[in-house]
C-alpha cells in the first residue's frame, strides 16, 4: 500500500510539472501577442497619420507621433519605425514597418527555448491623402 501512495506522489510531481511549464508558456505566448498587436498598432496608426499630413516631412513626424502613443504603456523595447513616403504625391500609397522586440526575462524556462528577446515586425500601406491640398 505504501509502494503506491508513493508512487502516485512521484507521478503527481512530474505531471504537475508539465503542466506548469504549459501555464508559463501560455502565458509567454499571450504576451507576445499582446505586444504583437501593439506593434500592429503602431504601424497602423503611422501610415493613418504619415498619410493625413501636409508633407513628407511633417509625414515622418506626424507617423512617428503617431507610433510612439500606439505603444505607449506596451512592453515593446526599441522600437523602429520606418516610414517610406515615396514621392508623397496624392493617390500615392506609403509604407510603414515597425519593429520591436519582446524581453521574455520573467520566463526563464521559456526564454531558453524561444529567446531571450522575439522581435515581432509589422507592415501597414495607407493611401495619401487624395483630395487635400498640399503646401509646396
Amino acid at each position: 500500500m505504501r509502494r503506491q501512495s508513493g508512487q502516485a506522489l512521484v507521478e503527481w510531481g512530474l505531471s504537475a510539472f508539465v503542466l506548469m511549464l504549459f501555464a508559463f508558456g501560455l502565458l509567454a505566448v499571450g504576451q507576445i501577442v499582446g505586444e504583437d498587436m501593439a506593434v500592429r498598432s503602431a504601424a497602423t496608426q503611422a501610415a493613418f497619420a504619415a498619410a493625413r499630413a501636409p508633407s513628407a516631412t511633417a509625414a515622418q513626424q506626424y507617423g512617428q507621433a503617431a507610433a510612439a502613443e500606439a505603444v505607449l504603456g506596451s512592453q515593446i523595447e526599441n522600437l523602429q519605425v520606418i516610414i517610406d513616403t515615396g514621392s508623397f504625391q496624392r493617390g500615392a500609397t506609403l509604407t510603414v514597418t515597425a519593429r520591436g522586440y519582446v524581453n521574455l526575462a520573467a520566463f526563464p524556462i521559456i526564454s531558453q527555448v524561444l529567446g531571450r528577446r522575439v522581435e515581432v515586425t509589422w507592415q501597414a500601406h495607407a493611401l495619401i491623402e487624395p483630395y487635400r491640398s498640399r503646401t509646396p
